[in-house]
């Protein structure tokens, strides 16, 4: 299945009914948008090196946009001309890229999307829990218990908080996911504290 990938194309791209299905580019040999069962929507790049047929994933839609999806594939097929093999570079880079640079692309990518308060609290979280703990570990190689422990740990001084930092974590890994990052989400499933639900009152319609 072929056609011409576009940001019209990739919107209206419907889901299918099990597994995925991937729509190739007319233009640009080995490009393509897959979309998953899940309704998930990611660009790719296929082709091969030394012999073998491969695949990578250059990010998830809307994160991306069909342009500039476009021009990194391009980019990606220079590389592929020339020799080189980009997946196994992403490897690389993903053994070495420590949680302190994952926090630092995700000040530099998402954080702006958010309100000024809820920035505020990230970067509170993130200098004052994740970073003293994690900061210099590589961010593939965190794992499940790690996060469990820095819940613990902070749950026993300020319980709420401790389930502000694991929905941070949660929210970073999966972002580093869609960028190639990481390949899990550690932080996926940790229990959290209960929370007592917040009260609100409402003003009375006062008539004068």
């Amino acid at each position: 299945m072929a056609e011409r990938i576009t940001e019209t194309l990739v919107k209206n791209l419907t889901r299918p009914a099990t597994g995925n299905k991937i729509v190739y580019d007319t233009d640009l040999r080995g490009f393509g948008v897959r979309a998953t069962a899940a309704g998930a929507k990611a660009f790719v790049v296929n082709y091969r090196s030394g012999g073998r047929e491969r695949r990578i994933t250059i990010g998830g839609y809307p994160e991306w946009s069909a342009a500039a999806a476009r021009k990194r594939a391009e980019e990606l097929k220079r590389q592929i001309d020339l020799g080189q093999d980009p997946l196994e570079r992403r490897k690389e880079e993903r053994a070495a890229l420590t949680v302190e640079e994952l926090c630092a692309l995700y000040i530099e990518r998402h954080l702006p999307k958010k309100r000024e308060k809820s920035q505020r609290e990230d970067q509170s979280i993130i200098r004052t829990i994740i970073l003293p703990t994690l900061g210099t570990k590589k961010a593939g190689a965190i794992t499940y218990s790690d996060i469990e422990d820095i819940h613990r740990q902070v749950s026993a001084r300020a319980p709420y908080r401790a389930n502000r930092a694991v929905a941070l974590l949660s929210k970073m890994f999966s972002l580093a996911i869609k960028w190639g990052v990481v390949t899990v989400n550690p932080a996926k499933g940790i229990d959290r504290n209960p929370e007592q639900p917040r009260a609100r009152y409402l003003e009375p319609d006062l008539k004068f």
